[in-house]
């Protein structure tokens, strides 16, 4: 299960930073808890977040958003790597073997994972991580597209 780091100081980390342009995230992590709280780190960003609970919603969302602009309407892909029904790296794997640079932030704690996941482009978010990381690891990725 993930988890966020909610020191005190943790809590002030909520604030937004408004350091960074607004982006349209797909967000996939079954754990609704985790969701929420990732969810309102995003949007107190300013981001738009549509979520996904599932490797098929993910894959849905990625698949609609694919037919209808092209190149694909979301600024960035933040997926655990273990989603019911589809991981998250077959899903960044995918998108790279038909030539979608969508940026992607892969949530995973699995050395060879992570390795592969990197190869292919993705930022990796390690747990346990606070808001603070999450943030980081949204301008990074965001800034490198």
């Amino acid at each position: 299960m993930n988890r966020i780091a909610v020191s005190p100081s943790a809590r002030l980390a909520l604030v937004p930073s408004n350091d960074t342009r607004s982006l349209r995230i797909l967000l996939a992590e079954d754990d609704g808890v985790m969701r929420r709280l990732l969810s309102l780190v995003l949007r107190r960003e300013g981001h738009d977040v549509l979520e996904a609970k599932d490797g098929a919603e993910l894959l849905e969302a990625v698949a609609s958003d694919i037919v209808a602009g092209g190149r694909g309407g979301f600024d960035l892909i933040l997926s655990e790597q273990r989603l019911p029904g589809i991981p998250g790296l077959s899903v960044l794997a995918g998108l790279r073997s038909r030539k979608r640079d969508t940026p992607f932030i892969l949530i995973t704690g699995e050395a060879r994972i992570k390795t592969e996941a990197q190869r292919l482009g993705a930022t990796i978010l390690d747990e346990p991580f606070d808001a603070e990381t999450i943030r980081g690891a949204v301008r990074r990725t965001a800034a490198r597209s």
